[in-house]
């Protein structure tokens, strides 16, 4: 749900998808890798259904070869593409991108009993039904908000998922949440087998989008994947209610998401995919291939095309068809957090009172709720800015949250149980460098 991507790196995505991507391989020095469409590394080998979520399928070395690599701080990548699960519990398979630094934290004259390896788990908002915009391919150009750079200064490897999953799935936070949390499983699995990294330590961080698939990821991690230790999670910008964003979305600035959330979460429902197919009206100025032109766009490419357009004009019955109680349902069902399971990690809550986008009393009772089922929650309220805004004014205090739980520092204070909340009126002092 983030507008603030540069809008260069989105654009530069889309007329490198739309040029005819070559088939080179990922060790050929200085090449990119070809879009996940048309790139044969980027599918499931035979046999994956009958493995087990979490299960590596494929790791890609070296995945960014090209010199340098366009992220300040980045000594190699790999690529994993790993065993997950659906919004149906179905099995499905994502990539994960992992950035390592040049300066890692456990240096290879370091041993498990003298080092742990930070590993943060950063989940990028890329709102967008679109698998080419997944951010495995466009980091290659690379990132748009540096905190990647960032957190390899400090020394940790950054796990980057595609966590929308092989289909795109917009909004569809129980896909992401399982992705996420396999992600982590696969790479600390290929941490050990690969880079012999015996003692590791996961985070996860995300804003915005990003943070609906952290979110989701934490409470569903408990019960999915009891053997997971994750020692935190950052969770900023955080829209705890989706079901009925419909009003509040069409005919503003930010109307192509609700474009991109439909296609994206009916992606994981057919039935519901073809009641939307059969109420887009097949003709006239808002259309159905008009309406779906948004799964081969970006999220900044689709805010721009349906930049303050009414979404409701594309369908038959208007407002109505999309109040129908299936897709009532499903959206309920996808974008409500607190129903999917108990946090068992510590966790960052940071929101603006101000939040234009995600409505700060949904994240209010959210944190209640959690908290009143025994999580462990520092819950900052922002006075200042709106939801744009705390994305970056959010971000040193993630950083010295992510610092606390992966290195051992104690800058934040977050209680060692129960839930603290704290308001307060804070601006990233411009020209002061994020640390």
């Amino acid at each position: 749900m983030t507008m603030t991507l540069i809008a260069s790196f989105f654009l530069l995505l889309n007329c490198l998808a739309l040029a005819e991507p070559q088939a080179v391989a990922a060790d050929d020095p200085g090449t990119y890798l070809p879009l996940p469409s048309w790139d044969p590394w980027y599918r499931a080998p035979e046999g994956w259904q009958a493995t087990t979520p979490g299960t590596v399928l494929r790791v890609r070395q070296h995945a960014y070869n090209m010199t340098p690599i366009p992220i300040l701080n980045v000594g190699d990548t790999f690529q994993v593409l790993f065993r997950s699960t659906d919004s149906l519990d179905n099995a499905t398979w994502a990539v994960t991108t992992v950035f390592m630094p040049k300066n890692p934290r456990c240096s290879s004259n370091s041993t498990s009993s003298n080092c742990t390896q930070g590993i943060l788990s950063y989940q990028l908002p890329y709102d967008t039904s679109c698998l080419d915009a997944s951010p495995s391919f466009g980091l290659q150009w690379g990132e748009p908000y540096g905190e990647i750079a960032i957190a390899l200064a400090r020394g940790w490897w950054v796990s980057v998922p595609d966590f929308e999953g092989p289909l795109a799935s917009y909004g569809a936070n129980i896909v992401a949440g399982y992705i996420t949390v396999d992600s982590v499983r696969a790479v600390l699995s290929v941490a050990d087998t690969h880079y012999g990294v015996k003692n590791a330590r996961a985070a996860m961080w995300g804003y915005s989008n990003g943070a609906s698939a952290t979110e989701a990821a934490v409470e569903l991690a408990p019960k999915y994947a009891p053997d997971l230790h994750i020692a935190g999670a950052a969770i900023g910008g955080l829209a705890a209610v989706v079901g009925t964003a419909g009003p509040l979305l069409t005919a503003t600035q930010v109307a192509g998401l609700l474009v991109q959330g439909i296609i994206g979460v009916t992606s994981q429902y057919p039935e519901q995919r073809q009641y939307i197919l059969s109420r887009l009206n097949p003709s006239g100025p808002y259309n159905a291939t008009e309406f779906f032109w948004a799964s081969y766009m970006s999220g900044w490419q689709s805010l721009l095309y349906f930049c303050y357009v009414d979404i409701f004009e594309y369908f038959i019955g208007g407002k109505d068809d999309l109040d129908h109680p299936d897709l009532r349902a499903m959206f309920i069902r996808e974008g409500t957090m607190g129903q999917f399971g108990d946090p068992n990690v510590k966790m960052f809550v940071y929101h603006t009172l101000e939040d234009d986008m995600a409505p700060i009393k949904d994240t209010d009772a959210l944190v209640a709720s959690l908290c009143e089922r025994g999580s462990n929650i520092l819950y900052h309220r922002n006075h200042w800015g709106g939801h744009n805004d705390e994305l970056t004014n959010g971000r040193q205090r993630s950083f010295d949250f992510l610092g606390d739980v992966l290195d051992g520092s104690d800058v934040m204070k977050v209680p060692g149980s129960g839930c603290k909340t704290v308001d307060l009126t804070f601006m990233q002092p411009y020209g002061k460098p994020i640390v």
